[in-house]
């Protein structure tokens, strides 16, 4: 953990000097054990390349390496018995100026054998982008005290669905990464991938235990998982709200009853999320059936609005 620590803090070494101070460093340091505490088993190791050179971990990387031109992502040790569900086994990520390579093993979570990692991996051309979904910027507590309210600082930092090399200056831009979403899409597909940046594992899709509605996925044009992803980045609410969202587009409309047991969840809760999605746009119910579901002309609009 010490060690995390140090490396982590390096990074504070791109941001605006007003705002590294006592109070910043404080709050860096308890993000971190929250880190520390909340950390879940891991799908596989992974071992970065980046403009042709290797690191031992992302955050030596992003210290060292001025600006990103290429990449190239290994995943090592993965477990056999993971749920990989909503995700996809892979071996090797390449990418360069958004586009890429991926080396990925077909999937089955209903089946006895889920997937081999011997098997010979499905070669693809993919579109690579990713947005930061979760991260640390410091505000000094001088700028702090300006505002009565914590809630009232103005956002230091907006997440957007971006090309790896914009993220990447981001990071020297002095916002520090804590998990980085990617997503690979393909001529009719799109795999999301959680990659933990402190421990540098491929964390479980937020989905990972709604085994049981894997079989329920909905195929997309894979221009609405682009809308889809865009929204999801930027959308301002807990994270109960985010998988129930999630959860919608991937399984299609459910009852309220439905979203509570597959989420393993009360009703209420359930309902008070799904009333902050309503509210938002993102969601929609038919009144009739009592089911919900997300709008995707929606989605579309609010992602032309970010373009």
């Amino acid at each position: 953990m010490e060690d995390i620590r140090k490396k982590v803090e390096r990074l504070l070494e791109f941001a605006p000097d007003k705002e590294v101070d006592k109070h910043s460093k404080k709050e860096l340091k308890k993000r971190l054990y929250k880190w520390k505490n909340s950390r879940k088993k891991s799908l596989a190791s992974l071992e970065y390349f980046i403009n042709g050179h290797g690191y031992d971990t992302l955050l030596d990387g992003l210290y060292e390496e001025e600006s990103l031109d290429k990449v190239k992502i290994k995943f090592l040790e993965p477990d056999l018995e993971g749920e990989w569900a909503f995700s996809r086994p892979t071996k090797m990520i390449k990418e360069k100026g958004g586009k890429g390579v991926s080396h990925t093993l077909d999937y089955d979570p209903t089946s006895l054998i889920k997937w081999s990692k011997h098997s010979k991996p499905d070669v693809e051309k993919v579109m690579i982008r990713g947005f930061i979904s979760d991260y640390f910027v410091p505000v000094s507590i001088k700028t702090k005290s300006q505002y009565h309210r914590a809630e009232d600082i103005p956002a230091q930092y907006e997440a957007r669905v971006k090309k790896l090399h914009e993220l990447w200056q981001d990071v020297r831009d002095g916002m520090i990464p804590l998990n980085i979403r990617l997503s690979l899409y393909t001529k009719d597909e799109r795999y999301p991938y959680i990659l933990d940046v402190l421990s540098d594992t491929h964390q479980p899709h937020p989905l990972h235990k709604a085994t049981q509605m894997y079989k329920d996925r909905k195929s997309h044009e894979p221009i609405n998982y682009m809308h889809f992803d865009k929204v999801l980045a930027t959308l301002d609410v807990p994270d109960n709200c985010k998988k129930i969202f999630e959860l919608l587009f991937e399984c299609g409309e459910k009852t309220l009853s439905a979203i509570a047991h597959t989420m393993n969840m009360t009703e209420n809760i359930a309902k008070n999320s799904v009333t902050s999605l309503l509210s938002r746009d993102v969601v929609e119910k038919d009144e009739k059936e009592s089911i919900y579901r997300v709008p995707l002309q929606n989605l579309k609009e609010m992602a032309d609005e970010m373009d």
